[in-house]
């Protein structure tokens, strides 16, 4: 009997450790409060009204006296009471940041533990990071689908009467439509930023027509370890030139740490997979910075000396921010002066069901842009793909 009451205990607290046994603090298991819905399909975190939502429980009990916790730093109120169900509104303005949508109602440092619940917390650079990995036309699908929400619940966007109880359905109807209206305003921006061509990587430099310098050139000499081709564009510069981003964007990759001795990992054979092609690339592109741009491609900044601690994976730049510079790392001669940045552009394959899961490995097996072209349709792609 003893053995099955702690079993019992051992996965009641399994289950509670996802939700940090120091935050919860002192759990009492009755009675009953049961969380009912949101009128949030999601928290935006930095969208203004949208960090807030009203959020209701049932119970038998009081709970006009409790409060709503997190273990970030929200605030809440409640609101009304309406037979069984009370009605609290949960701010997470405050909270910018937060990572965990865990809420529980709590009254003098006692959480009700059939309260707890999780709310869907997003922010805009998480929005976009899935929507540029949607296609042009996918995204052209989604936003009239948007515009049928908002036509929808239009009628609810002006609402503003006081008792929520009574007409919570008109609130609901008016969040969607906010909700609707934010991303519609998000597709907006990466369709407009569609239309437009990237601008140089590096200030005032030139995108060079040398066949050396453009993808698909020969690289025979790194034919035993790499596919001996050249991937991307070569811009010649002086050493710690500074480099801007090409685009707006979303930094998806830092290498900060590579050393010299780095290049000893790379492999060499006659039969080697495409994957280990692809690692022995990597290595030769020393310090880099990958920057997602708001077509959905991945651009490859390689050879870089500076990064500075500042750029961190998942931060947003925007086009012609002066980032990192330019250096000689990762390249294998000794004494190489030939100073440049090189960078690729990696296509985005548009897979639908992958939008904002891909790795680093699925960056590094996409096909660079222009792939497979001869040099004078290089040349004449260029002239699309940049200002």
């Amino acid at each position: 009997m003893w053995k099955k009451i702690i079993l019992l205990w051992v996965l009641l607290l399994s289950c509670l450790g996802g939700y940090g046994l120091v935050f919860w603090g002192n759990l009492v298991f009755n009675p009953e409060a049961k969380f009912v819905g949101s009128t949030a399909k999601k928290i935006y975190l930095e969208a203004n009204e949208l960090s807030s939502s009203v959020v209701v429980y049932q119970s038998n009990m009081d709970l006009s006296s409790y409060s709503i916790s997190s273990s970030c730093d929200i605030s809440s109120e409640f609101l009304e009471y309406y037979k069984t169900l009370y009605f609290f509104r949960v701010d997470y303005s405050n909270a910018p940041d937060c990572k965990n949508g865990n809420i529980v109602l709590e009254r003098s440092g006692e959480k009700l533990v059939s309260s707890i619940t999780k709310l869907n917390l997003s922010n805009n650079l998480s929005e976009i990071s899935t929507f540029i990995d949607y296609s042009t036309q996918d995204i052209k699908n989604f936003q009239k689908s948007i515009e049928s929400d908002m036509s929808r619940y239009a009628i609810y966007k002006n609402y503003n009467r006081q008792s929520i109880a009574k007409y919570y359905k008109f609130l609901k109807g008016q969040r969607k439509y906010k909700e609707a209206a934010y991303l519609w305003n998000i597709l907006t921006n990466i369709l407009v930023a569609r239309e437009q061509k990237y601008t140089s990587p590096v200030l005032g430099g030139h995108i060079s027509e040398q066949h050396s310098k453009v993808p698909n050139a020969a690289r025979p000499y790194r034919q035993e370890y790499t596919d001996g081709i050249h991937h991307g564009w070569d811009i010649d510069g002086d050493y710690g030139e500074q480099i801007v981003a090409l685009d707006d964007g979303i930094i998806v990759r830092v290498v900060n740490d590579f050393d010299a001795s780095d290049l000893s990992r790379i492999i060499y054979g006659e039969n080697l997979s495409e994957e280990q092609k692809l690692k022995n690339l990597d290595l030769l592109r020393g310090k880099q910075v990958w920057l997602k741009t708001m077509k959905g491609e991945v651009v490859f900044y390689s050879h870089l000396d500076t990064i500075p601690s500042s750029i961190t994976e998942g931060s947003f730049v925007s086009q012609g921010d002066a980032l990192w510079t330019t250096g000689v790392t990762g390249i294998p001669q000794d004494g190489y002066d030939d100073y440049h940045l090189h960078f690729s552009i990696m296509k985005n394959p548009y897979i639908f069901e992958n939008a904002g899961t891909y790795d680093f490995g699925d960056y590094m097996s996409w096909d660079w842009l222009t792939k497979g072209m001869s040099h004078w349709e290089v040349i004449q792609a260029q002239k699309n793909i940049f200002e």
